[in-house]
């Protein structure tokens, strides 16, 4: 269906007052399209149409304009034939969202004005220590390292050695790449970071159906054999399922816990403030207590 066989001339009209390169030009008044009551005039279309446009690009946006709103009029006018009864309804839902976001505009506002998401490592450490019971782990995270290298290589007491290290010492990393650059190894290196145990393992020559808890229970480095490759791999830390995560890797979560906190805080800040300043000057009142 095209609605603008009867409105084509009066489109193009509006099209040329629309152009942005005739602002000297005062846009036509006409009226282009009526339903009922409501009426689209060339002023409005000239207001919505895209600076800079060809004049092919400014008759399909007017085309398109004019058949969208004469569809949001129509569909309008039979909701409210259909739903008669329920218009009271429908204008309270729309006034309740209008308010509502209104509200949250306000809110966005002096939260804007006031907000500062700085929080010092004792912030978090403080509500950390607070709300322990809710960062209980599901999942296993060790810290450790895996060398990969080539299978034939005899097992060396010094590699152990380098790895080992690690743990002890802040340059012993740079020890291990540089051993490992040397020699064509695979360093994957998580000694300073907590990962998912079974992020760790895929690493290792292992599968999902079976279990490598006993991994955790050894101290020192560890090696493994799989088709011509060996795997050594040293697990520095670990903290099990079950138990509280370490600070380090929730603390972002609490961080923007502590965000959110501090945005309640000013938005009740705020509902308190204009509260009390209603009542004292005489802008709001209660007119009678409810018991």
């Amino acid at each position: 269906m095209r609605i603008f066989s009867k409105i084509a001339f009066l489109v193009l009209v509006v099209m040329l007052s629309a152009c942005r390169e005739m602002n000297n030009v005062t846009p036509l008044v006409n009226v282009v399209a009526k339903v009922g009551d409501k009426v689209l005039t060339s002023d409005e279309i000239a207001d919505a149409t895209p600076a800079n446009l060809s004049e092919g690009d400014s008759l399909s946006f007017v085309k398109l304009y004019v058949d969208n709103w004469l569809i949001k009029r129509l569909k309008v006018a039979e909701a409210e034939e259909l739903f008669s009864e329920e218009v009271d309804d429908i204008e309270r839902l729309v006034n309740d969202y209008r308010e509502s976001l209104l509200m949250r505009r306000v809110d966005q506002y002096h939260i804007e004005q006031n907000m500062s998401e700085d929080f010092s490592d004792e912030d978090i450490a403080s509500y950390f220590n607070t709300h322990k019971a809710n960062f209980v782990l599901d999942e296993t995270l060790v810290k450790g390292l895996i060398v990969r290298c080539d299978g034939s290589t005899a097992k060396s007491n010094v590699l152990r050695a380098n790895i080992e290290r690690v743990n002890k010492s802040a340059s012993a990393i740079q020890v291990l790449q540089d051993a490992c650059t040397k020699n064509g190894y695979t360093l994957f290196d998580n000694h300073s970071g907590w990962v998912n145990y079974s992020d760790f393992l895929s690493n290792l020559p292992t599968t999902k159906s079976q279990n490598y808890d006993h991994f955790l229970d050894k101290v020192g480095v560890q090696d493994i054999v799989s088709n011509g490759t060996r795997y050594y791999f040293y697990i520095t830390s670990v903290c099990r399922k079950g138990n509280v995560a370490p600070v380090e890797v929730v603390s972002d979560k609490i961080r923007r816990i502590l965000i959110t906190q501090r945005r309640s805080e000013i938005i009740k800040s705020h509902e308190e403030d204009i509260l009390h300043r209603a009542f004292n000057e005489g802008d709001a009142e209660i007119v009678k207590q409810i018991d």
